[in-house]
């Protein structure tokens, strides 16, 4: 497999298929087909030309049709400019041409007079009568015979065929040069490295014949190229051996750039060789680049021109997929599977990979400030993480019994129904109640969640209970879960719209918005006649559909400043670019949560957005190097404070020193399940993919800990170790305890595809449909290994 970018062929044009924005390719290794030149650069194509490595992976080349036409009429073309007969009509011209050379046995200069003369009736658009001359040339000349069909059966794959025409072309000694660059294509497509070099150096002993040709540093820059001699391309493409054939050269260059991975060069090289109509190219690039919107306008110039369907296709198909367009994706590629299973496999095959974002500390750094407040999970997670849990008020208990109260976090009540049956009930599951939210609120969550499963199990209508085992979930990043037992808590309590509201936002997470309940939740609100008409749960829902007036509303209105509606108003804020609310809403945060990491987060980064990365890193080390914050929410607590925490130290180069302070706690506590977790999930940012993956084994066989975060987290550690099988198999476990997630099928969708299952990925791909959320860990490249 390439690990670099590469060019591939096309039979109209160059296509080069690049990796996303954002990585940085090494030398090319592969070589692409060498497609002859058309001489029109107003109404014609450029053909494919090598990519040459200087490696010794194996490199493609495709050769193009028409090269012969191309080469000779490249040589002649400052003759045809001074040609006297552009007077003369077509049908004249074609008729003295065909009486004047017919019977001769050409030598090169003849031959050339021929294919200029063919060339100005190509150019005045009788292609007809040019394609009679050119036939002619063929006829009474066996190099070039042997030569042109050496073409013909390269465009048409008989490599074999076609390798041994252009042997028989070089030993007639006609175009050696450039019959031999063709000889090398078919030596490459034949895996067959020897030959391959043979005919390069071949191809540049014989160059110095083609010194009078125009094109003269065109195929010298060619050869370098195929050398891997890059610098020495380029310079010779910068000294043109004639004005002419600009766009050919400037496509060359952009080739080259390319390979040297600099795709904004190489994006606007291929601008200026747009007479060449490179649409196919073009869009992969800019897709290279991250501009999706470019790529998809030159997709769309390659429908347009009928270029090479199958890949203009399959070109877009990957587009769907980088902007999680998954289900327009999978329509096209069942399209192309149906019409061709080989074909949808083969053409730009890919290799599933983890996002090049988790270990790029530049690109760590934007995507820490942006995932907290800009994707729907991280916003989620921080409400979840900053949402009250609820208890009851013990000295009350008989009073709570006869009026169905409860004393809300929020400093708020609703109807809470009937909870139990007996008042000696409610001080024996107060009691557990308050050990549980204890274990809660002191971070070690897994514990908490453990109790409320317990209680629920001895009291299944308890709607207090639903609800702290669902937030408990919620925070643990089990969003099925907390979606389930949020909507139970609120079918159990019906005014109890904070559990309504939550389980909204955790369906979104789970499996997508859950029509039924949203309308059933927002007709009792508006059905309430002691509720406000701006409210903490309309704006909760609100948030689901990014209804910024209905969420100004409520960052307008007074309310209790409670960590909830803080982290809320903050939330707003951001998503309305109100930086000094922000700023402003995080202080208060912060101030009511002094030593709470996620709380100090949110301030940081409220405060020092927009900085250059390096202040960036070093106000990190400043605020958190030696804070007094509360440890054990990073061990034990929510998932977001793990994963928030992780992404601020790997920017500020902090993360090396953090792994081996957990891997101290370990070794004092080798059988503690969090200490395992936090370790694995900092091992997947350092790199240490191999413990990261045993880690998460152990928690799963022997811990019996398989949540859906658990089991996708461990697929993450087998794809970084290479193992896509368990990769695959964990991924199917996680997907089955969160059927609503979509990373995971894309994942899936990924690995199958990168096997050539494309049925399988077909399948992944369409059960999340348009608009997924981007991926955090998963990715893939563009693989040119077709064995």
């Amino acid at each position: 497999m390439a690990d670099r970018d590469e060019v591939s062929a096309s039979q109209n044009e160059d296509v080069i298929v690049l990796k996303p924005a954002g990585e940085e390719s090494g030398e090319a290794d592969e070589i692409i087909d060498l497609q002859s030149l058309e001489e029109s650069e107003a109404d014609d194509e450029i053909q494919p030309e090598p990519t040459a490595p200087k490696s010794k992976k194996k490199l493609f080349i495709i050769a193009g049709a028409a090269a012969l036409f191309i080469i000779i009429i490249a040589i002649v073309l400052i003759m045809l400019l001074r040609s006297d007969d552009k007077a003369q009509s077509s049908q004249d011209l074609a008729g003295q041409i065909g009486q004047s050379y017919k019977t001769q046995e050409f030598k090169a200069g003849k031959i050339d007079d021929m294919i200029r003369k063919a060339n100005e009736l190509y150019e005045r658009g009788n292609k007809f009568e040019a394609l009679k001359i050119y036939e002619n040339v063929a006829t009474y000349n066996q190099a070039l015979s042997n030569y042109n069909l050496g073409v013909s059966q390269l465009k048409q794959e008989r490599y074999t065929e076609a390798l041994s025409s252009f042997k028989k072309a070089i030993d007639d000694g006609e175009n050696i040069a450039v019959s031999a660059i063709n000889a090398a294509v078919c030596a490459l497509e034949l895996k067959n490295e020897m030959e391959f070099n043979y005919y390069i150096e071949l191809a540049n002993s014989f160059l110095k014949n083609e010194k009078s040709s125009p094109l003269y540093s065109y195929y010298y820059a060619l050869i370098r190229y195929y050398k891997g001699e890059y610098l020495a391309a380029l310079e010779a493409l910068k000294n043109p051996s004639s004005k002419d054939y600009k766009s050919q050269y400037a496509y060359l260059a952009a080739k080259i750039y390319a390979s040297l991975g600099n795709m904004r060069l190489a994006a606007e090289y291929l601008d200026e060789a747009k007479a060449l109509k490179p649409y196919l190219t073009q869009a992969q690039v800019y897709a290279s680049l991250g501009d999706f919107k470019k790529a998809r306008e030159h997709i769309a110039q390659a429908q347009k021109e009928g270029i090479k369907p199958d890949e203009v296709s399959k070109s877009e198909i990957l587009i769907d997929l980088k902007t999680s367009q998954y289900g327009d994706a999978a329509a096209k590629l069942k399209q192309l599977f149906s019409a061709s299973p080989a074909a949808a496999a083969d053409i730009y095959p890919i290799k599933a990979r983890l996002n090049p974002e988790l270990f790029d500390i530049n690109l760590a750094q934007q995507s820490f400030k942006n995932d907290i407040f800009y994707t729907k999970k991280g916003r989620y997670e921080t409400l979840f993480y900053f949402a009250p849990y609820k208890v009851f008020n013990a000295k009350q208990s008989m009073e709570y019994i006869r009026k169905g109260g409860v004393n809300l976090f929020l400093d708020d009540t609703a109807e809470a129904g009937n909870y139990l049956e007996a008042g000696r009930a409610l001080s024996k599951v107060n009691m557990q109640l308050s050990s549980a939210i204890a274990n809660a609120l002191n971070y070690d969550l897994r514990a908490a969640n453990a109790k409320f499963k317990e209680l629920i199990s001895l009291y299944p209508e308890h709607a207090i209970l639903r609800y702290n085992l669902a937030l408990s979930y919620a925070q643990m990043g089990d969003f099925k879960e907390a979606a389930r037992n949020f909507i139970a808590s609120y079918h159990l309590a019906p005014r109890d719209y904070i559990a309504g509201a939550l389980g909204v936002l955790a369906s979104e997470l789970s499996g997508g918005a859950n029509a039924k309940f949203i309308n059933e939740i927002t007709e009792n609100m508006q059905n309430d006649p002691n509720l406000k008409s701006t409210n903490l749960y309309e704006a909760l829902i609100n948030l689901t559909t990014t209804n910024q007036a209905a969420l100004m509303r409520w960052l307008d209105e007074s309310k209790p400043q409670s960590a909830l509606n803080l982290a809320f108003d903050v939330i707003i804020a951001k998503l309305i670019s109100n930086q000094s609310i922000m700023k402003a809403e995080a202080r208060k945060l912060r101030e009511l949560l002094p030593d709470d990491i996620m709380a100090n987060i949110v301030e940081f980064i409220a405060n020092h957005e927009g900085e250059e990365i390096k202040t960036y890193a070093k106000n990190i080390q400043i605020a958190f190097n030696n804070a007094k914050l509360r440890q054990d929410s990073f061990y034990h607590g929510a998932s977001i404070v793990r994963e928030q925490y992780i992404k601020l130290l790997q920017i500020a180069g902090l993360l090396d020193k953090e792994r081996e302070r957990v891997k101290a706690e370990l070794d004092k506590a080798p059988e503690n399940v969090s200490y395992m977790q936090t370790l694995a999930y900092v091992d997947i940012f350092t790199g240490n993919f191999d413990e990261a993956y045993h880690l998460y084994n152990t928690v799963i066989d022997k811990f019996k800990i398989d949540d859906a975060s658990t089991l996708f987290l461990a697929s993450v550690a087998a794809t970084g170790a290479g193992k896509d099988a368990n990769a695959i198999a964990l991924l199917e476990l996680s997907k089955l305890a969160n059927s609503g997630a979509s990373e995971p099928r894309a994942a899936l969708g990924y690995l199958y595809q990168s096997q050539k299952n494309i049925e399988a990925a077909i399948i992944q791909y369409n059960k999340i449909g348009n608009d997924a959320e981007k991926n955090e860990f998963y990715d893939f490249e563009i693989s040119y290994d077709k064995n």
